[in-house]
């Protein structure tokens, strides 16, 4: 009975300070092109981290509570009910599929993991360029400083991430870490994620969500990055429990 309660103590513990996590991440760091009205945050890395670290119903909690926090913090209020279901079930899904690794010949090639994985670092590349080239605002919501100028951003910058990350991908996958499974999982949550906004902003708000795609999907596919990451030292515990 004492361990029971002592792993529900733990649970509870972790939890807490991942939804901390995920508010501090989304709500005190912003990055914003005025050309292309291009804008993401690391909420989405966090809300990814949560899900390799948690069961599917804690990381559901840490992911929707801390990002709806976020959205009352920045006042949003109006996305605030939304994001709680939304990035909710962004961390549940990416909690269980990380927890359901499928077995198999193909499942476990690694060639077949190299070329799968290889579209994000593509995608990433794309969607940069195209969304998130010019001049770069950092915005500091949380402190005093609303934001702060640091030049321009061109899309060979994207170009040379894409190929950093094309090459841990391939460095990953050939080693036996999992990353093909895991930038699957986590890309099927961002996914989750985007449909999600798309319906609530098409349906209930009222606005052009079409608009929004592509920069929703570039928020996925950062925290996605990011998350990878911080896949390897975090994975002797992140699919325990």
């Amino acid at each position: 009975m004492q361990s029971a309660e002592a792993s529900r103590a733990r649970a509870v513990a972790v939890a807490s300070l991942l939804t901390a996590l995920v508010f501090v991440v989304t709500a005190g760091f912003t990055v914003y092109i005025p050309e292309t009205r291009g804008y993401f945050n690391l909420g989405e890395a966090a809300v990814y981290i949560s899900a390799l670290l948690l069961p599917p119903l804690w990381a559901a909690l840490a992911g929707g509570v801390g990002s709806m926090l976020a959205d009352v913090a920045l006042g949003y209020l109006h996305y605030a009910p939304a994001t709680l279901v939304i990035k909710g079930c962004e961390g549940l899904v990416a909690s269980l599929l990380l927890r359901r690794r499928p077995r198999g010949a193909l499942a476990e090639s690694r060639v077949l993991g190299v070329a799968a994985s290889l579209l994000l670092p593509l995608l990433l590349a794309l969607l940069g360029s195209l969304f998130y080239t010019g001049t770069v605002e950092l915005a500091l919501p949380l402190t005093p400083i609303a934001s702060v100028g640091v030049g321009r951003i061109i899309g060979g910058v994207w170009v040379a991430a894409a190929a950093a990350l094309a090459a841990y991908i391939v460095y990953a996958n050939l080693r036996g870490l999992g990353t093909a499974w895991t930038i699957l999982s986590m890309t099927l949550a961002g996914i989750v994620m985007v449909t999600g906004y798309f319906i609530y902003e098409q349906a209930i708000l009222g606005v052009a969500a079409a608009a929004e795609v592509p920069f929703n999907l570039m928020q996925a596919l950062v925290g996605v990055t990011v998350a990878l990451m911080c896949e390897r030292p975090l994975r002797a515990v992140a699919l325990k429990g």
